[in-house]
This record gives structure tokens, sequence and C-alpha cells, in this order.
């Protein structure tokens, strides 16, 4: 990959002269995606990456990309009739409107022609990606691991969507490899790629995109690049931009494990455009540790899955139990989000869940080996730990704005501890229905010993250390942003395509609105996106039939 990126940077009189058929800014799975399919379709295809390295969030994610009735389901005998799967998205995306009956399912028709897009193309994209050697899929751990909503009439019991790369060995990988086998089929297929290199602004030329103007952040100079065919943006989303945070988001971020780079770069190109964006209130919700996001570095090493361990749960300032702990992330986030919400909630555990689970692959905030611990609290009693806790938010008030335990927070936790070990004893959860989704046992892990007749509830210990953790609201990254059609192409305000311009992945609207269907809902229409908009533009008939967008700013 250095190489091309060298190649680009030092071309000689590297301004004006650059030119590509496609040029794509962003190498997460969207970008490489649309590269990919670009290239094969025998485009020259410039990929501009912000940062020094390629893979973005995607990188950094557990790799898994949700794709309904994908061809190694067929192969295994599992059914996957579009419209379970359309029926379950429709569901999820926009439950106080769904509607078996309704032709559209109670969506918009933006909605329902991108969801049902989705659903015809997603395996389409797939078959390519395995056919042109630039991806490598298992379907061992999709055929267990369930999506977010299984208890839905909708979802109706199907396991097999949610793939991951496969390895050398054919063993089950993440973001990293998902990144490594793309980003090896780019540079095989002649991409040129070039890091350290950001998108500015679009080109335009009779109310068509014709190129871009990219900032070389290495020389600190700006190179006007042509597209003769079209701009693909797949720039991510603006978690670590934190005035559009502010503006946007419905309650205080305190920071996400999106890519450092995800400022929300494509949005403000966009508006001088007279692009309309769209649900910038959305995003792929989750928690953080907040003491990770101090010191105005917002990028976390990763978010909170589930809350690790079995003997875990989450309080408020006040002591008391908050809700589910083991609901999925997005949807247990939420708890942040409203009138009266907590910005501030507390994660509890025991020695023995720290010791256990320290290392699974969904611990985090739990420090695994080797690696800082210095966002935890511990307290040898609860007394001692709710002392140490009040210690902790003393010197974070410059940051919290003055939060602080309640002076019942004591009392309260002990009871809270008491009524939790009574129902882990009992191994139903009355209060709060934990373990009642198939998820919650799949990211807990495996049983271990010493837990209750509910795989993700245990009786606290009876003696410490105890542990604590300040939680707040995190994204995997926001997903606001222009609308698309199923190819990928921005829709200006009368819902015309502005000719040449594509966003895939999170720095376009998702239908999926607040909901969020499964593991992999985030890099699969990223994959599946990125490689209609590559199919699209480099068709004949998209450069000769496109129209030109009326009232975009020249």
């Amino acid at each position: 990959m250095t190489s091309g990126a060298e190649r680009f940077a030092h071309e000689p009189d590297a301004g004006a002269g650059t030119a590509a058929d496609v040029v794509v800014f962003g190498s997460g799975a969207a970008g490489l995606a649309a590269a990919l399919a670009a290239a094969d379709a025998g485009a020259e295809v410039l990929l501009c990456e912000k940062a020094a390295t390629l893979g973005g969030t995607t990188a950094k994610s557990g790799g898994v990309y949700w794709i309904p009735d994908n061809h190694l389901m067929r192969e295994h005998g599992v059914a996957d009739p579009e419209g379970g799967a359309l029926g379950y998205m429709a569901r999820v995306s926009a439950p106080e409107r769904y509607r078996a009956d309704d032709p559209l399912l109670g969506l918009t028709e933006w909605e329902h022609d991108l969801l049902t897009g989705y659903c015809r193309l997603a395996p389409e994209a797939l078959e390519f990606l395995d056919g042109i050697g630039a991806l490598r899929s298992t379907i061992e751990m999709a055929l267990r691991f369930p999506d977010y909503h299984m208890n839905l009439p909708e979802q109706g019991g199907v396991f097999g969507r949610a793939l991951c790369p496969a390895d050398e060995h054919g063993r089950p990988a993440g973001g990293e490899e998902l990144i490594r086998q793309l980003a090896a089929a780019a540079v095989r297929d002649k991409v040129r790629i070039a890091t350290r290199h950001a998108f500015v602004r679009p080109e335009v030329d009779g109310g068509r995109v014709i190129g871009a103007v990219v900032r070389d952040l290495e020389a600190g100079r700006d190179v006007t690049v042509r597209a003769e065919l079209g701009v693909v943006l797949a720039v991510g989303g603006f978690t670590h931009d934190a005035e559009r945070r502010t503006r946007h988001l419905p309650a205080r971020v305190w920071g996400g494990c999106a890519a450092g780079t995800n400022t929300g770069d494509a949005l403000p190109a966009l508006e001088e455009l007279g692009v309309p964006l769209h649900n910038m209130d959305c995003a792929w919700w989750d928690q953080v540790a907040v003491e990770h996001t101090r010191a105005g570095a917002t990028e976390t090493r990763a978010g909170m899955w589930v809350a690790p361990g079995d003997s875990s749960l989450i309080v408020d300032l006040a002591g008391r139990r908050v809700g589910n702990e083991k609901r999925f992330y997005s949807d247990r986030a939420r708890i942040h989000i409203g009138p009266g919400a907590p910005e501030l909630l507390v994660l509890i555990f025991d020695s023995r869940t720290e010791e256990l689970f320290s290392a699974e692959p969904f611990a985090y905030p739990l420090a695994p080996p080797g690696e800082s611990r210095s966002h935890l609290v511990v307290g040898d009693s609860w007394t001692e730990l709710a002392d140490n806790l009040t210690a902790r938010l003393r010197s974070l008030e410059p940051v919290t704005g003055g939060a602080r335990l309640t002076g019942e927070f004591g009392s309260n936790l002990a009871a809270t501890i008491a009524r939790f070990n009574t129902l882990a004893h009992a191994g139903v959860d009355s209060d709060h229905g934990r373990g009642t989704e198939p998820i919650e046992a799949f990211f807990t892990g495996e049983r271990r010993a010493g837990g209750g007749p509910n795989p993700v509830m245990a009786p606290f210990a009876e003696h410490g250390p105890y542990y604590a953790v300040l939680i707040g609201l995190g994204t995997l990254d926001t997903k606001g942003g222009p609308r698309t059609n199923a190819a990928g192409q921005v829709l200006g305000a009368d819902g015309t395509p502005v000719g040449g311009l594509y966003a895939v992945g999170n720095c376009a609207a998702s239908p999926s609105n607040q909901g969020y269907w499964a593991a992999g809902a985030t890099i699969g229409p990223a994959l599946v996106f990125g490689y209609a908009a590559g199919r699209h533009l480099t068709a004949r008939r998209a450069v000769e039939t496109e129209p030109r967008m009326e009232g975009v700013a020249q």
C-alpha cells in the first residue's frame, strides 16, 4: 500500500494534472468495496485515505457483516426468504410505524426502497467479493450468532446472516483481517492508494461532480483530482466532531470507538451543495468508559458491547439498578437519551468477573492483561468502593460538571446487590428480564464455575475487592448524512441524484434510523452499497442517462 501512496503523493505537478475514472474517499469496508467493484469493471481507481493506515473503523471492529440469504446459508440448507428479512428490518428500523399489512410495511418510500435494495443486493455483493478473491467468508460462527431481536416473529429463527472473514486457515477472524483481504485485492487490481490524503470538497461543473479537492496532509497542500466517472464518499460519520455532536445528537456523547479521523468531513461540502442531511440525530449507540475520553481524546479502544461477566450490574448515581445490563449495546445505551436521562452510570463487578472475563473479546471496559487499569475504581468492601467512587468523581468535576453520588448511594447499593443476588440464585430476573434474548448469552460467553442457573447472572462474591467504572453514552459511529438510493447516489432536495456523487457507509443517512438489526448491520450495508456504487458509476448507462441536478452550487 505504501508504494501506491508515494506514487500519488509525489507525481510531478500532481495538482491539476491528476485524474482517475473513479475517486474514492475512505478505506473502510465501504470505500474498499466501491474501489474493487469499479476496478473490476475496468475503471482506473484512486482511493484516498485520511489516516496513515487503511481500514478506518472497520479495522477496529469485530469484522462481522450481516448478509441476508447469502450463498453460504444456501449451501448449508438455511432458507432466508426476502420477505422475512425485509419484515424484520422494517420492524426494527421503524417499530412505531411498522405495519405488516401495508405495502411499504409502514416505512417511507425511501426507507422501503433502500431496505428492499439491500436485501436484493447483499447476496450479489458477497458473491462478487468472493468470486474475485477479495473476501473469504465463513459461516461457522454465524450459524450460532443470534440477531439482536431473535424474539420478534419477523426474525423467523434464522441463523447464518452474521458472517465474518475467514483467515488463511479458514478460522473466523475480525476487522483487521477483513481490511487485509480487501486491501490486498485492491492493490492486486491496480487501485492507486494515497494515505494521508483527505477529502475537502467536490468539484462541480454543470450540476455534476467531476472531481474533488484533496488535502495532502504530508505536504500541507491541496490537490485537485479529476474524476471522469464519479466520486464516492466513504469517510465515516462525525463521532469525533464535538460541534456536530452537540448540535445534532440527542444527549451528551462522551466519545466512541469510531476511528479518530471520523470528523464528518463530507458534511460541510454537502451542505454547501444544498444537499439536505437526514437522520443526523441517529447513531450506532454504545456506552464507553468516560475516563477514556478525557483531555479531548474522544476515541476509545472499543465500546461496551455487553456489561461484561455475570456478577456485574449497572447502577445510577443513587445506587439503583437501571435496566437489563445484558441488553444489546445500542438499545441499552439509549437509557442515556431522553428527559431526565442520566449522563453518568456506574458499572459494578466483583473480582470473580474481573478474573474470569477480562480476556474475553467483548470484555470492555474490563482491562485485559497488560492494559491500563487507571479507569477502574477499586474497593475492598462496598463501603470503600463508594468512598473511592466519591473521590474519583470529585477529581472529574471539571469534566462531568460536578456530578456526584447521592447520599443514599451506599445504602441503595447494598439493597441493589442483595436483590440482584436473590434473582441470580433463582435464575430469573423478574425486575428487568436479563437473559431473555439469545444474544445476551452469546455476548457473555461460556458459563463459568460459580455461576447461577441463568447463564448471564451470578451472585456477587461475599468479599472484595469490588470494581466500578464510570460509563456514559458513546457511539460506534453516527449514521446521519445525505439520503442515497440503492446505487449509493446522493439525492438532492427534490430526490434527484447529484450527478457523479455517491455516499456509502456511515457518512450517508441509514434507513435503519435508531434501530440495529444485528451484528454486522454497519459493515454489511457498507460492503453492499459500496459494491453497488462502484458498479453503478462504471456502467455506461449511468454516465449517459444520469440526470444533472438543478440548483447545485457551482
